[in-house]
């Protein structure tokens, strides 16, 4: 069997957008976080969930949800997350110094959460939901927020 020459390899139109976004996603500075935060989330080693106390007072009325587990193995700065649901429909994702806060608000329906940042990339919004149940918040992050380092994890209700 000869090869012809005028056939060519063609590579699916999903896998060349993925490598596109990712380069997009890894090779771009504007990335953009809330004015009031310190960096994205950074690069560490596997941790045990920490809950660190150095994190400002809520500003208002709020529920707050600290880091309790992960669906792979998550970095130290994941484990010492927490997010805080306000009751006027802002939250915060709170990570501990140097790293700070990303901000913006929620809609809650039912037993799901619709988190709207205040951050965004050039390769596209940022976008989560969340889950409660019980005192657990699930929360999820698209794919434009996983390739900057966001973790999908599992938080509790701090009382």
């Amino acid at each position: 069997m000869s090869a012809n020459p005028h056939h060519s390899f063609v590579v699916p139109h999903a896998v060349v957008g993925l490598l596109l976004l990712s380069a997009v996603a890894c090779g771009t500075s504007d990335t953009t976080s809330p004015s009031v935060t310190n960096g994205a989330p950074g690069v560490g080693a596997p941790a045990q969930p920490s809950h660190p106390t150095n994190f400002p007072a809520p500003t208002g009325p709020a529920r707050v949800f600290a880091y309790d587990h992960a669906f792979w193995a998550p970095q130290a700065y994941t484990t010492q997350s927490r997010f805080v649901l306000y009751d006027n429909h802002a939250f915060a994702l709170q990570y501990p110094p140097p790293i700070g806060e990303y901000r913006g608000g929620y809609t809650e329906t039912n037993a799901g959460i619709s988190f709207d940042w205040e951050g965004w990339s050039s390769a596209g919004p940022w976008w989560a939901s969340g889950t409660l149940s019980g005192d657990t918040l699930t929360v999820r992050y698209n794919m434009i927020m996983a390739l900057s380092d966001f973790e999908d994890a599992v938080y509790t209700l701090v009382r």
